[in-house]
């Protein structure tokens, strides 16, 4: 589902530095419109003052470490990816949150322009953080107002990656970080990154993973953890919260995360299922619209994945990508990667 709509990017009024994706439909209209259909798409859970500090206080929380975990990688090997990255490259972060992790990639890409400088004069990094938050994008820039760096935060979603990429400046390191690449579907995701970087674009992102995928007590081990992690109190509330913002009560609903087995053509993957399950008859109202359900029926909600490190490879091929430089955590459960368009 494309979470903007038809859209144009305009210059935000309040600040130079921030270009704004005018959709044809508020968040509030998209919500109404998906409730009706008993559907609540993740992005939905972004969106607005609420949604940019949900997440924040998600991301803090010690009860679901899954991009912290990948932030930490970031720290301790960022100097191993860097080598692989020309420092003259401009740095794209989609679903950029509070921009922690894009301000280390920052920081080491100066250092290395600055020690490049004694051969060669040094090139300016541009940096264009993006989210569908426009809070988010803020904070991004914030993070990085003391860095030598030209700034250009983009509101709007990776479906309008089209629309853009005409805003940023060649060659790219396109990134998807905080675990944000395994909230695809993976043909989906890779095949459009694929379609909108350049030869000499890099791609790089992150993801928590299964160790293996088959039946002995370590994958069963980390289901438990994964499912203990997704229905978590904090995580609960961050996927609840639309419903509560418009009117119901927690006692409404019940919150109900499983793990699935899903077909794929490199065979099956594991897939998170989340759902809201209502348990009695209740209304949401925004403004003068009203969305009424009645016990039993059940609203669908978004996934994630949860990819062995060999299917992520896989993928990768078959989508057109060479990998430069993997990462892969001892316990075979976080992995970062940087690749390229195949020639």
């Amino acid at each position: 589902m494309n979470s903007t709509g038809k859209a144009i990017l305009k210059q935000a009024p309040e600040q130079e530095e921030k270009i704004i994706t005018i959709s044809d439909k508020s968040p509030e209209e998209k919500l109404y419109e998906s409730l009706e259909k008993y559907e609540l798409p993740d992005y939905l859970l972004y969106t607005g003052s609420g949604g940019a500090n949900n997440w924040l206080k998600l991301d803090e929380s010690k009860t679901f470490p899954v991009a912290r975990q990948l932030k930490v990688m970031l720290e301790e090997n960022v100097a191993s990816i860097v080598r692989f990255i020309p420092a003259c490259m401009s740095l794209v972060s989609i679903g950029v949150g509070s921009g922690e992790k894009e301000r280390i990639l920052l920081e080491e890409l100066i250092k290395k322009n600055q020690t490049e400088k004694q051969a060669f004069e040094p090139v300016s990094i541009r940096y264009y953080p993006v989210d569908i938050n426009s809070r988010l994008v803020d904070l991004a820039l914030e993070k990085v107002k003391d860095l030598p760096v030209e700034r250009k935060g983009i509101v709007g979603s990776i479906e309008d990656m089209q629309l853009l990429k005409k805003h940023w400046h060649l060659p790219v390191l396109f990134c998807i970080l905080g675990n944000t690449f395994c909230n695809y579907e993976p043909e989906f995701i890779l095949r459009l990154v694929h379609e909108n970087i350049e030869q000499g674009d890099l791609f790089f992102f992150d993801a928590n993973l299964l160790p293996t995928q088959d039946s002995g007590e370590e994958t069963q081990a980390a289901r438990k953890s994964i499912l203990g992690t997704y229905a978590s109190r904090e995580n609960v509330l961050f996927n609840i919260y639309p419903l509560l913002q418009y009117g119901m009560a927690p006692e409404d609903f019940d919150f109900e995360i499983l793990l699935a087995q899903v077909d794929s053509r490199i065979g099956a993957l594991c897939r998170t299922r989340k759902s809201l399950n209502i348990l009695k008859d209740a209304e949401i109202r925004m403004g003068a619209k009203v969305v009424g359900f009645k016990e039993g029926d059940i609203i669908r909600m978004g996934f994630t994945y949860k990819y062995t490190y060999d299917q992520v490879l896989a993928f990768l091929d078959i989508c057109g990508f060479d990998v430069l430089k993997a990462l892969l955590s001892e316990d075979r459960t976080n992995v970062m990667i940087l690749a390229k368009k195949r020639i």
